[in-house]
């Protein structure tokens, strides 16, 4: 099992971590557009203030924003203002770029406090992304759900309704988890050999393969069960309870959210 002690954390960084880089240009539609073709849409982009683009950027209801705004009030202030001014150029490359710019530099800025999250948002948070998973896998095939894993949501040519909503849960919780983390006060998880032992046993108890871990072990994209087997990855961390959960679900998270 010493296999999975970093390469573990390694490999789902390598294959989840896209999930995260798209947000938030990726999700919200308005009365069928985008947040960026809505505010860059304005008959007077040049009179746009920062009132006018947050109270688009409510009306999409998205809640990534919202966690933002609740977690890091000033942060989502400042996210407003860098949309606002991109918004003013009547370009919606602009603004789609200043919406994914910060959202990113947001998470990179807070990804480090992941480790002293409580275990309960760090659940929320892996159980996201195991939701989208299980999305994927009953309403795609296993070519598109591992090609998500490979480059993202640009995977799914006709995404739905409830893909969306996945892809928004994903990023709010994450940074509810940023959020905890920083009011914790509790001490930065480091998983240790045990931790990993803990998590491949529940991975073999609940089906999973050698085979299995070694493609998630070695990020093996090819592997033609490789949703199916970071599922089940997922699952065992989230069933390992108290301290040893929390290292592990913790430093899972970090791995998707740091890059």
């Amino acid at each position: 099992m010493s296999r999975w002690k970093g390469l573990g954390v390694a490999a789902v960084g390598a294959l989840a971590f896209v999930a995260v880089k798209v947000l938030p240009w990726a999700l919200g539609f308005a009365g069928g557009k985008y947040l960026y073709q809505t505010v860059a849409g304005s008959s007077a982009p040049k009179a746009l203030t920062s009132a006018d683009i947050n109270a688009e950027v409510e009306k999409q209801d998205l809640q990534i924003f919202k966690a933002i705004a609740q977690e890091f009030p000033d942060d989502y202030s400042a996210l407003i203002d860098k949309i606002t001014v991109a918004a003013r150029s009547g370009s919606e490359q602009e603004v789609r770029a200043a919406s994914r710019v910060g959202v990113a530099e947001l998470r990179r800025k807070y990804a480090p406090l992941l480790p002293s999250a409580p275990d309960s948002e760090a659940a929320q948070a892996l159980s996201a992304q195991l939701a989208m998973l299980n999305h994927l896998m009953a309403r795609q095939t296993p070519a598109t759900c591992n090609n998500y894993l490979r480059i993202g949501p640009d995977a799914v040519s006709a995404p739905d309704n409830d893909f969306l909503v996945d892809l928004d849960r994903i990023g709010a919780t994450l940074f509810h988890a940023f959020g905890a983390a920083k009011k914790s006060g509790l001490p930065a998880a480091v998983p240790g050999d045990q931790d990993w032992s803990l998590v491949a046993d529940a991975f073999t108890k609940s089906g999973g393969t050698p085979a299995e871990m070694d493609a998630i072990a070695s990020a093996n994209q090819d592997f033609a069960g490789l949703c199916p087997a970071v599922a089940k990855f997922y699952a065992a961390a989230l069933s390992l309870p108290g301290e040893p959960g929390r290292h592990i679900k913790t430093a899972m998270l970090y791995a998707i959210a740091k890059n």
